[in-house]
């Protein structure tokens, strides 16, 4: 496949520079949420899942790093692992048309330890979330970023963008003793959070409401976390998802902001996919999209979704990259109950600063993370089946909708009629438990 290029832009191969680096992130595991925010139902995995306390695992069976190289061939596929990957032991997602799903992923100290990786977006990179119910075995990465939007109808019209994420959820910590996570555990405190306990960060997306039960529905977990030139791109910017996408030079996408490819140091991103079982919809269990009235604003912050994310679909804007439109999945903005979390930095950590305009020009490198070939941890990271959640769900007929019932009655869903009104009450236990700290990996670049 010939890929159109930056005017200007001569590839020139050169001598192998070293970088040290802990990029890796995939989907870990994934929830339904109440419409009062809380996890509710059996947790769901992904494809290829393999769990920490496996003597299996390991990192670069778990990671999709894209590309191999410094550029794209087009040829890359978003999917690591085909449909068959999935393993009966850890079950796939069960959720409605509308329900709100909260996936999880490891921050990897590229959220905690920002100084680690110098010039990198200040929030932390971006997810995004695209869904079919038409997968391919081989779906390419240039068929589907930046090409399917929010109404389904881009690209080749079999999925759309669900929602786009800052890879910083505004709370997640590795528990690392870092001044950031140290802040994150005083601010959530009173939710449970414990500074020798990691919080996950999430994603937070919505079932379409024409999924159809009894199918299911593939979602793609994008994020791209690319080194930036900060003499070519204002760094602050980045702080709301503004920075471009490699893929856009070299496939010939129209770039806003006029961005160039030199503005791309690293070239470096990281994909997942989970499929969800749809089932079908139960009265009481569906928040009307954008509703977060309900959300219990003090809760197990270990078992409970980004109030934020509940509230809006789209962290990042993307509409002048790829168009858009309304419809389903459409951006709902978030009401004043629930402002957004912003990446958090303490002062004593410097961040990335933009060079001033008036100073020279440096030579453009344009270089790509490879797999690592490092081992495997030796202190795998206990799964999340170690936070023990007991959910009991009450249905009331006839009393009013703010008043509890004293004692928790089971109900059978045949029972469920549309007045039914729902209160959840969630008891948690948490386990404590202390993720050991991943080891460092060997990345390559090439200089262009």
């Amino acid at each position: 496949m010939k890929l159109p290029f930056a005017t200007g832009l001569v590839v020139l191969l050169a001598t192998t520079l070293f970088g040290i680096a802990k990029s890796h992130s995939w989907i870990e595991s994934a929830f339904v949420l109440a419409p009062n925010g809380s996890y509710i139902g059996p947790e769901g995995f992904p494809r290829g899942y393999i769990p920490r306390t496996d003597p299996s695992f390991n990192d670069k069976e778990a990671q999709h790093l894209i590309p191999d190289g410094a550029f794209y061939t087009g040829n890359e596929v978003i999917n690591k692992f085909p449909p068959s990957a999935n393993n009966p032991q850890f079950p796939l997602l069960q959720a409605a048309p509308g329900q709100r799903v909260a996936i999880s992923h490891l921050e990897n100290g590229h959220v905690s330890l920002p100084q680690n990786q110098a010039n990198k977006p200040l929030n932390r990179g971006t997810v995004f979330l695209y869904g079919t119910s038409q997968p391919k075995d081989q779906e390419k990465l240039f068929d589907v970023h930046l090409r399917w939007n929010q109404d389904g109808t881009g690209g080749d019209g079999r999925g759309r963008l669900l929602a786009t994420r800052n890879y910083d959820d505004g709370q997640c910590y590795q528990s690392n003793q870092s001044p950031i996570a140290q802040q994150r555990v005083g601010r959530l405190a009173a939710d449970g959070a414990q500074l020798d306990r990691e919080l996950r960060c999430q994603t937070i997306i919505t079932v379409p409401a024409d999924a159809k039960p009894g199918s299911v529905y593939t979602v793609y977990w994008y994020w791209d976390w690319p080194t930036l030139n900060p003499a070519k791109i204002d760094m602050q910017g980045t702080q709301a998802g503004r920075f471009p996408w490699a893929g856009s030079f070299m496939r010939g996408d129209k770039v806003p902001d006029g961005w160039t490819m030199s503005a791309i140091g690293i070239n470096e991103s990281y994909s997942s996919v989970m499929d969800i079982k749809i089932t079908e919809p139960l009265p009481g269990l569906i928040a009307k999209q954008g509703d977060v009235s309900d959300w219990i604003q003090t809760q197990n912050v270990y078992s409970a979704g980004v109030q934020s994310q509940g509230a809006n679909g789209f962290d990042v804007k993307v509409d002048d990259y790829i168009g858009g439109g309304g419809g389903p999945g459409a951006p709902v903005p978030a009401p004043a109950t629930a402002p957004a979390p912003s990446p958090s930095q303490p002062e004593s950590i410097s961040s990335p600063s933009s060079v001033p305009s008036s100073a020279p020009a440096a030579p453009s490198t344009i270089s790509a993370a490879v797999r690592s070939v490092s081992a495997a941890s030796q202190d795998p990271c206990p799964a999340a089946a170690t936070t023990l959640v007991t959910t009991t769900t009450v249905y009331v007929k006839g009393q009013d909708p703010s008043a509890a019932p004293s004692s928790p009655t089971p109900v059978v869903a045949a029972a469920l009629e549309p007045s039914t009104v729902m209160v959840t009450v969630t008891t948690h236990v948490p386990a404590p438990s202390k993720r050991a700290s991943r080891p460092n990996q060997r990345l390559r670049a090439r200089r262009v």
